[in-house]
């Protein structure tokens, strides 16, 4: 891309596994503050759907599976067997609020904080102490509470490990019984490991822009407590949206979108 539009400045493949693409908007905005760049093209993708990968997803037991192949994801409900691999790109042009008024361009959305870090092991821990810790430094880097929180995007991908961590983590650091709506958008796009985050913050860019919820699609009969906007979308007033990205081999990012008035 960068050869193709004749791009200077900084140029960086990132690889966290399924975190790569919000790995790469965390790196983006550091340039960007830096003053390195004034703007940043950043995106993820990948292309997972060959009989190499399918085999090893299949050989380490995360793929899911469903009578009806329209229901194999089924994140956070109680018949959860495993993702759905898909494929796919996503891109988002990221800059200074200096250039876009010299644009004369209103932003879609503000990107107020974000963090990354490695459990230090092969799996996400099944506590979710460290994206509980990942959540944290994000709304400290953002200056906001939980409270202000109105939404999150959860990874979500249907296996048990990642949706029972998940969960775990969002009670830690919003309470039992203080969490916000949290919905996975997995069983629409598929699980489309490094180009996933990207995908997910540009849902969250236009739940904010809409001021509508995406549900959680599959989760018929959801196991936990919390609200995951089961089946069907909702309009509801959002300020502040999270996304969280977790990744093989312990790789985590937490990403958070302001609405832009």
């Amino acid at each position: 891309l960068s050869q193709h539009f004749a791009i200077s400045g900084p140029c960086i493949v990132v690889s966290a596994t399924c975190a790569s693409g919000a790995v790469a908007v965390a790196l983006a905005a550091q340039q960007l503050l830096m003053g390195a760049a004034d703007i940043m093209l950043v995106g993820g993708a990948d292309a997972p759907l060959n009989p190499m990968m399918v085999a090893q997803l299949n050989a380490s037991g995360v793929l899911g599976h469903h009578e009806e192949p329209a229901r194999t994801c089924r994140p956070f409900d109680l018949t959860r067997n495993g993702l759905c691999l898909g494929e796919g790109a996503g891109f988002i042009v990221m800059e200074s609020l200096r250039s876009a008024e010299m644009r004369v361009m209103k932003p879609l959305a503000k990107l107020t904080g974000w963090s990354m870090r490695t459990a230090g092991r092969a799996a996400v821990g099944a506590g979710g102490e460290t994206l509980a810790r990942t959540m944290r430094d994000t709304l400290k880097m953002a200056q906001l509470s939980p409270e202000e929180i109105n939404y999150i995007n959860a990874h979500g991908t249907g296996t048990v490990m990642n949706d029972e961590a998940e969960v775990r983590a969002i009670r830690k650091v919003f309470g039992e019984g203080k969490c916000p709506p949290s919905s996975s958008t997995k069983p629409v796009t598929g699980h489309c490991l490094g180009a996933t985050p990207v995908l997910e913050a540009i849902i969250c860019i236009e739940a904010l822009r809409h001021q509508v919820i995406p549900p959680t699609a599959n989760c018929f009969a959801p196991e936990y407590s919390l609200d995951l906007v089961p089946l069907r979308s909702r309009r509801a007033a959002m300020e502040n949206v999270l996304s969280s990205s977790l990744g093989f081999w312990g790789k985590q990012a937490c990403l958070l979108f302001g609405h832009f008035g």
